[in-house]
């Protein structure tokens, strides 16, 4: 099974600074050499900023989204949902004892005896 390229980002050679992270998709749709010639210029026209000041994650539709890709980590790996299933219910159980470890160090719902 192939996946492809996950992600592209354009950078200026010159400068480092980001142009666009959008480009994976953008490649994809450029179907024939004219579409691919105007997407260069598009990225040449387009102004660069610090990557500090980047605005990340907006391209590439769902797929830039960070909980997307949290999403789809897991579905492609069904062994780690049960293992999150697993360690999820434990945790709750310990929750559930630290609980009653403090109702009893309160004395709370302990019966006494005179």
């Amino acid at each position: 099974m192939t996946q492809g390229i996950p992600s592209v980002i354009i950078l200026d050679a010159k400068t480092g600074y980001f142009i666009t992270d959008n480009a994976r998709m953008e490649v994809m749709q450029a179907t024939n050499e004219s579409a691919r010639t105007a997407l260069l210029q598009s990225w040449l026209e387009k102004e660069a900023v610090p990557i500090e000041r980047a605005v990340l994650g907006t391209g590439g539709g769902g797929e830039g989204n960070l909980l997307y890709q949290i999403i789809m980590f897991f579905m492609r790996r069904p062994a780690y949902m049960l293992g999150l299933y697993y360690f999820g219910k434990r945790f709750l159980k310990y929750l559930e004892r630290l609980g009653s470890e403090d109702d009893d160090a309160d004395g709370v719902g302990v019966e006494r005896e005179l």
